[in-house]
């Protein structure tokens, strides 16, 4: 960056600010101004500094709990856009009281604690998993005449991560109309942008684990998916997280075979696991919310309990499992229509 007259200590071309960068020595002013002084040297820092704004997440930490954490609250805010809620319904993300928090991100919110109900499927996953660790529920409703949202977030966290062992978090979305399943594993690069030793292992671990899908008949002859699939992996760049509500946090997702091709092309070269900036094609978060809406992504006519049983492998591998129930009755923008059940 070419050396601008607005970093200077002293003179003339540093008249028209109150306050400046020293010319040498650490920088003691505050944010608010570098980043003033920033826009003021060419508008072309404009773009970078809007970029760098978002990374601005000082007052959270790194620990491995804080980091699941927020993988809880990245997902559970973009399942909430799938579900149809907007960002202004989730200020009580803002005050998230981490101490109450624990062992999951939701356990912190200001929201409806939801009473398991035998043979109601609003309770159904939180009695299957009562005993494991700790489960957190809670529900969330349009409060106004127009229910366009309805859904449920649990939390289920194995007891040896609730007592501070390692573990990742899978996140499950499964709309009961459809009886469609999403599903993504968050999944964090190290700090030389290569996948953790064991993500691949785990993977296969995961998968081995879990019952085949059911395969679906098509209604019509528009009622088609892009990607039946339901599992994807949000991998992360290191950098820190955003709480900003109007976009989640910065990374993208990919379909579960397009990285475990890769990474088995890679291993046949002798290559070690391939950077994630390698991979193409993947989705931004928005866009991926808009497809899983729509009814582009995800398996469907998955029954209930099969999901469970996607989650009752997510505990044995990864430890952690957000699952988001979706009641809401919409039509599906591919051309599906809705069967809505009793």
């Amino acid at each position: 960056m070419p050396v601008s007259g607005l970093w200077c200590a002293g003179g003339e071309r540093d008249a028209p600010l109150s306050k400046s960068l020293p010319e040498s020595g650490p920088v003691t002013v505050g944010t608010d101004t570098v980043f003033a002084n920033l826009r003021r040297i060419s508008p072309d820092v404009e773009a970078e500094v809007q970029r760098l704004m978002p990374l601005l997440d000082d007052a959270e930490g790194w620990s491995e709990g804080e980091l699941r954490w927020r993988d809880e609250r990245d997902a559970l805010l973009l399942f909430a856009k799938i579900a149809g809620a907007p960002p202004n319904d989730f200020s009580e993300v803002h005050l998230w009281d981490r101490t109450a928090a624990r062992a999951a991100f939701i356990s912190g919110f200001i929201g409806t604690a939801v009473q398991p109900m035998l043979d109601d499927i609003r309770g159904r996953a939180a009695e299957r998993f009562s005993g494991i660790g700790e489960t957190v529920v809670q529900a969330f409703a349009n409060r106004g005449g127009n229910r366009s949202y309805d859904f449920e977030a649990t939390s289920i966290t194995d007891q040896r991560v609730v007592d501070g062992g390692e573990g990742s978090l899978d996140a499950y979305y499964y709309h009961v109309d459809t009886r469609t399943l999403v599903m993504l594993r968050y999944v964090r690069l190290g700090p030389n942008g290569l996948f953790s030793p064991d993500a691949r292992p785990s993977l296969d671990d995961f998968r081995s684990r879990v019952h085949r899908l059911p395969r679906r008949a098509r209604r019509s002859a528009d009622d088609y998916s892009l990607l039946d699939d339901p599992l994807f992996l949000r991998i992360h760049e290191p950098v820190p997280f955003t709480a900003t509500l109007h976009r989640t946090s910065s990374g993208a997702i990919y379909p579960y075979d397009q990285v475990a091709a890769e990474i088995s092309a890679a291993a046949e070269l002798g290559l070690p696991d391939p950077r994630g900036g390698a991979l193409t094609r993947h989705l931004v978060p928005t866009h991926f919310a808009q497809l899983v809406r729509d009814g582009w992504f995800g398996a469907r006519e998955v029954p209930f309990e099969v999901a469970l049983d996607w989650v009752q492998a997510t505990i044995d591998t990864a430890g952690v499992a957000l699952v988001v129930v979706d009641f809401s009755h919409r039509q599906r923008g591919n051309g599906s229509g809705i069967k809505t059940r009793a």
